[in-house]
């Protein structure tokens, strides 16, 4: 008999499979080792054992995001059969990783919410982003706290001018949520996805906020934002 896994414990299950795909394969063992007590707490909301919540949770998990991508309560079938069985093997080594994140990138391209007028941040921002939507479900079901990055950019303000850095900010709360999300001290990400992610939750935060952002600085931003992915 299944158990009806509650909507809060299905949301951070969800941002789980997703921090999962940003981790490099080559790191799975170590990602999964320090999510190790998240998974244990996410079976306990569920008033299950670790084995038996994931089991049920995977096709629920994959169903929705494949929801989202595809913009419809009705996603397709063979999507969700195909991401489901490579979820189920993604933690067991780098192989499945791989093979994992790679249905994940099909999902993410599927033309319902990849086409720029499909997008989240249609209006603010999303045409400027680099890759296809990998990240504005996770950005939603992971309740991000944007008055801690409000603090981060005041504190950023307060430095001199020739110290100040637009993207010091953004990426602490990113790498900071993300600690959150995974309830782990140490973040296993790739840095393409860490800079991206971190440019997708600025642009919901100025979303929420709904203060004007002028294109001309969401250009620059973006830019320096790239740069910086790439000198790592």
């Amino acid at each position: 008999m299944t158990k009806e896994i509650p909507v809060g414990t299905l949301k951070q299950t969800i941002a789980y499979y997703y921090l999962l795909s940003y981790c490099p394969p080559e790191n799975i063992a170590d990602f999964k080792k320090s999510v190790a007590a998240l998974r244990k707490n996410l079976a306990k909301q569920a008033g299950m054992k670790v084995g038996d919540y994931f089991k049920q949770a995977i096709p629920q998990v994959c169903r929705r995001i494949v929801s989202f991508n595809e913009a419809t309560r009705e996603p397709s079938p063979v999507f969700v059969d195909s991401l489901t069985k490579a979820a189920r093997q993604a933690e067991k080594n780098p192989e499945k990783a791989a093979a994992f994140q790679a249905e994940m990138s099909k999902v993410a391209r599927l033309k319902s919410r990849a086409l720029p007028e499909n997008r989240l941040h249609r209006k603010k921002g999303c045409a400027f982003c680099r890759l296809p939507c990998h990240y504005g479900y996770f950005t939603l079901v992971s309740d991000p706290d944007f008055k801690e990055l409000k603090r981060l950019m005041e504190i950023e303000a307060a430095r001199p001018k020739e110290q100040r850095s637009p993207l010091r900010p953004v990426w602490s709360f990113t790498f900071s949520h993300l600690g959150r999300a995974l309830e782990a001290d140490k973040v296993f990400i790739h840095r393409v996805h860490a800079g991206n992610l971190a440019y997708c939750l600025l642009m919901l935060s100025m979303a929420k906020s709904r203060l004007p952002l002028p294109e001309e600085q969401i250009r620059i931003f973006q830019a320096a934002n790239q740069a910086l992915i790439r000198s790592g």
